[in-house]
């Protein structure tokens, strides 16, 4: 399997998982009385950013296109013609939301985190037009 595969393989495979915990994230409070269901849904957002900018960079790299951080990665992904840049603006969010799962956790405002539920469209728009430019290639 390629990098691109692998990587787009997993990610079909957190969104899912988000998809399915989903309802059980009804509030706030939901994600604060159990800490397997809040563990559980920050480590699968985390990881759904991770893998779009692990995809961004291999793209990047493979156009030869440079990136001095990972929302540039990202913002990189505007050379692909299947990628729209609708879809890339939502994506730029993610190298600093990233950022706050990783750095932030103790102080996290878990309203981001329902909103980052509410918002994983985009990301899904974007692992399938990568399925689609691996396919082509």
């Amino acid at each position: 399997m390629t990098f691109l595969v692998e990587r787009l393989a997993s990610l079909r495979r957190y969104l899912d998982h988000l998809g399915e915990l989903r309802p059980r994230v009804d509030s706030v409070a939901a994600l604060r009385r159990d800490l397997s269901l809040h563990n559980d849904v920050l480590f699968s957002l985390l990881s759904v950013c991770q893998l779009v900018i692990d995809i961004a960079g291999e793209l990047s790299t493979r156009r030869g296109l440079g990136f001095d951080d990972y929302t540039q990665a990202v913002r990189n992904l505007t050379a692909w013609e299947g990628i729209p840049g609708s879809v890339v603006e939502e994506l730029e969010r993610l190298p600093g939301f990233r950022n706050v799962l990783i750095h932030e956790y103790v102080a996290l405002d878990l309203e981001r985190v329902l909103d980052a539920l509410d918002r994983l469209a985009p990301i899904e728009e974007f692992a399938r037009a990568v399925a689609a430019l691996e396919s082509e290639s």
